[in-house]
């Protein structure tokens, strides 16, 4: 009883600590963290393992319902908004003049599921160690990279497929999701939405191509550039801008974080830059639009507002109506094209691919991929353990980290 006595000043002060805790303002309970590459692509392996659980409410928030008109509703009374929330936009080299900027939201449109890291994001401060955006003498004077389709890598080199890789880089040469066991003899190059790439992909020659996922990672941006691979010779812009479930960033407001944190890539080191991945939804269209006619009309050079290439999403389930969206959305923007997502995934609320669907699309868009010569690089979704709510028969691997037997075809035989 004694000793019970001498531990309740102690426990007071626990149970004090702890009801504090819940009082702390966001700002702070959110305050960055210093990560390592290993423990990004940890967390980013953590939520794949935790989408059925934790994060199926967030999945059926951001649930949409897309036609095949490329149409969406949001299901569920979602009433999520679709303006532009940027929290805590890093400091600028520049801004959009005041009198010039006209008002422009995106409207709420399909996302692509909820894979993408979340983590907390870096301080506004982060960015003001970035070097100021510089003018670009001619946006042809840039590594041709992006717009040739040569890679930078040594492995499956002239191939257009590649691997999208939220699954970290921590799994060994023995484990069954270990990447090099999804190389075969046609990924050439890969992606982790995010600035961190994997060491041991690198290493076995893919081209590692970074990407800005959204305002919350410009610090990262800038701290992993140092321990980027001698591949990297591409690099993408923001994840879906005009959804608001994901990246989120009006055009208008996009064009700082272009010239700040992309341009310097190319006037400096070659770097060829691919435009913001928008969703299949009309809107994503009209996004890069404005993005292309706001960026010179802020007092920006041509030069240094055009994109190398720009990279799209699709999620519908007829091969005819995929190859028509991305034919017209070459011809309205006159750049090459990326394709890094897309996969038989009926968003209509009509009946779902099923897998001789699912294999009839696949097979019948990657040798049409490999035929057009504007359309530079191919990533299908995905290659992950859950899909977190596109359908399975999508998977290029399994629960267990092993690959799939479209995933075989992909590497092997598309």
């Amino acid at each position: 009883m004694a000793k019970l006595l001498q531990l309740l000043p102690t426990l007071a002060l626990v149970t004090l600590a702890l009801s504090g805790l819940e009082q702390v303002p966001s700002a702070l309970a959110h305050k960055p963290i210093a990560r390592g590459p290993r423990d990004h692509h940890r967390h980013i392996a953590a939520r794949e393992k935790l989408a059925a659980g934790v994060g199926a409410q967030e999945r059926k928030r951001g649930l949409i319902r897309r036609s095949s008109d490329g149409t969406t509703c949001r299901v569920r009374g979602d009433s999520s908004s679709s303006s532009s929330s940027v929290a805590a936009a890093p400091a600028s080299t520049y801004s959009a003049p005041a009198s010039s900027a006209p008002a422009y939201s995106a409207p709420a449109s399909s996302s692509s599921p909820d894979y993408a890291n979340n983590y907390a994001s870096p301080s506004s401060a982060a960015s003001s160690a970035a070097p100021a955006a510089q003018s670009s003498a001619a946006a042809s004077s840039s590594s041709s990279s992006g717009g040739s389709g040569s890679t930078g890598g040594w492995t499956n080199s002239g191939s257009k497929f590649g691997l999208g890789w939220p699954n970290g880089n921590y799994a060994s040469s023995g484990s069954s999701d270990y990447i090099g066991n999804y190389i075969g003899s046609k990924s050439a190059w890969y992606y982790t939405w995010s600035p961190f790439n994997v060491g041991s992909g690198d290493s076995l020659g893919l081209e590692f191509v970074p990407m800005l996922w959204g305002p919350n990672q410009v610090g990262d941006w800038w701290g992993q550039q140092s321990s980027w691979p001698s591949t990297v010779k591409n690099a993408l812009f923001f994840n879906e801008p005009n959804e608001a479930s994901q990246s989120n960033v009006a055009a208008s407001d996009a064009i700082q974080y272009w010239m700040n944190d992309m341009v310097p890539l190319r006037t400096s080191k070659g770097v060829s830059l691919g435009g913001a991945a928008t969703t299949s939804a009309p809107d994503g269209l009209t996004w890069i639009q404005s993005f292309q006619s706001l960026c010179t009309q802020y007092g920006n050079s041509a030069a240094d507002c055009a994109m190398d290439f720009v990279p799209i999403h699709w999620y519908d389930t007829t091969p005819s109506n995929f190859q028509s969206y991305i034919e017209n959305f070459h011809q309205q923007t006159g750049l090459d094209i990326w394709v890094t997502e897309y996969a038989c995934q009926n968003f209509n609320g009509g009946a779902q691919c099923s897998d001789s669907d699912t294999w009839y699309l696949h097979q019948q868009m990657a040798p049409w991929f490999d035929s057009q010569d504007y359309i530079k690089r191919y990533s299908p979704f995905g290659v992950m353990e859950n899909l977190q709510g596109v359908n399975q028969d999508n998977a290029l691997m399994n629960p267990d980290g092993s690959i799939t037997s479209l995933g075989s075809w992909y590497i092997y035989s598309a």
